[in-house]
């Protein structure tokens, strides 16, 4: 290869963020390139944008690009010899109105009626909550987070019908059945940011 990557060739941010790439780039020969690559941004929009490239020894380049709008970015550094891609992912600040709330919650249920507005409120606050107390939640609310924060709400609804977590067996389907107190589709979903317990 002649266009050899020196940062991370994908990497997440938030809005706002530095997007750091840099490369060594050796010709034909072997021998590190004094000519630059030429750096080609796509944004999320499809637009291009072609940030100014440094070097900082023969060879050796780098270029920064702020993300200031939320999406899917891509990078191709051409050069007479090959071309090397880097990707960045950038997610918006969530402020407190673009957090879920009640009308996104109804959406993801599928919910039209009103009849537990008031339920469906006090469960995103304790749910979201607890999701505090066991994920690191950055100010860039991912859409993981999002989705099981979703299906927190859904199963404390569900729950709140089975005061005992129990589903009541009958003459077919056999003997009673307790559910897990744990959802592993959560659990999946919040695994990246899980807080390390420490002892």
């Amino acid at each position: 290869m002649t266009v050899t990557a020196e940062t991370s060739v994908a990497v997440s941010l938030t809005v706002g963020q530095t997007w750091h790439m840099s490369a060594f780039v050796v010709d034909d020969d072997g021998i590190a390139s004094s000519t630059a690559p030429v750096v080609t941004v796509t944004l999320p929009n499809g637009t291009t944008t072609t940030p100014d490239v440094s070097a900082a020894e023969t060879g050796r380049y780098s270029t920064t690009v702020v993300t200031a709008v939320a999406g899917r970015h891509t990078a191709v550094w051409a050069t007479a010899f090959g071309a090397a891609h880097f990707s960045a992912w950038a997610d918006p600040v969530v402020t407190a109105a673009g957090m879920p709330d009640r009308a996104e919650f109804k959406q993801y249920a599928g919910l039209t009626d009103t009849s537990r507005d008031d339920e469906i409120d006090v469960a995103l606050v304790s749910e979201a909550a607890a999701q505090r107390a066991v994920c690191r939640v950055p100010a860039a609310y991912p859409s993981d987070l999002r989705e099981a924060l979703m299906r927190r709400v859904a199963r404390n609804l569900a729950l709140r019908l089975l005061p005992l977590a129990v589903l009541r067996g009958d003459g077919e389907t056999g003997s009673d059945t307790i559910l897990p107190g744990r959802d592993p589709e959560i659990r999946r979903l919040e695994a990246p940011h899980r807080k390390m317990r420490m002892g």
